[in-house]
């Protein structure tokens, strides 16, 4: 299992712990599984001590029988890989091993138990501020996410209020199209019918030519005929009463 998988809920968890824990039990708190960072204090799990000097929970490390049936179980360290004797984490664990996990390594004036407690303990401090760092990363980025998603929130609104300024004046230009086609229709119509009430009018004055007035002969054709009565006119004598004599 990943390291990491459990960094969330273990930093979760240790911060649940320290402040539920009698200050008689603080000093296991730096008592953690090397490979995945679960603590002994929490209780859920069996931790052991292994002779390379790691310390797992029983979820990392790895068990396989010993030499011969009465032969201690072997463990293959998840930190350094090496197949080593381990003992189980409680009281019932030799004293020289469980001194290892003494409340005040200072007064017993070994410098391994020391130096074991101080190494663990700077582990898990190295690993709880990089979880802080990770946790304070987070918190920006969720800071600037919620950032974006109101601008994003805000751009919305504003694209809401432009689609319904859009849609009245769509529906505003689609009336005005509306009633420029009615105008348009009723301007064909009316053209229509006043063409027709002039060819009917056009009509009726050809079906009755007794009413119409006879049209004057052009005024070539009047001098034409004119003259035409002037060359028949023939100037002749007087007949006057007979007189009888002889010439």
């Amino acid at each position: 299992m990943s390291r990491h998988s459990h960094s969330p809920k273990v930093c979760a968890e240790a911060a649940v712990v320290a402040s539920s824990l009698p200050e008689t039990e603080l000093h296991k708190l730096w008592i953690h599984c090397n490979r995945c960072f679960e603590q002994f204090a929490i209780k859920r799990h069996v931790f052991f001590l292994l002779a390379c000097q790691h310390v797992s929970c029983e979820k990392c490390v790895k068990s396989c029988l010993g030499r011969t049936p009465s032969d201690a179980l072997i463990y293959t360290c998840p930190v350094c890989h090496k197949s080593v004797r381990g003992r189980q984490v409680n009281n019932a664990m030799p004293n020289n091993l469980k001194r290892m996990f003494h409340p005040e390594p200072w007064n017993l004036a070994l410098d391994h138990i020391e130096k074991f407690q101080q190494t663990n303990q700077k582990h898990f401090d190295k690993y709880k501020e990089k979880k802080e760092k990770e946790l304070d990363k987070l918190d920006k980025d969720i800071q600037l996410a919620k950032s974006v998603c109101q601008q994003h929130f805000r751009e919305q609104q504003m694209l809401r209020v432009e689609r319904r300024k859009l849609a009245m004046r769509v529906r505003q230009i689609k009336l005005q199209m509306v009633k420029k086609k009615e105008a348009e229709r009723f301007y064909i119509s009316q053209r229509r019918r006043s063409k027709e009430d002039r060819q009917g009018s056009t009509l009726g004055s050809r079906a009755s030519p007794s009413f119409r007035k006879p049209m004057p002969p052009p005024q070539s054709m009047q001098a034409t005929i004119d003259a035409a009565n002037r060359r028949q006119q023939i100037t002749s004598f007087l007949q006057d009463s007979n007189n009888s004599f002889d010439l």
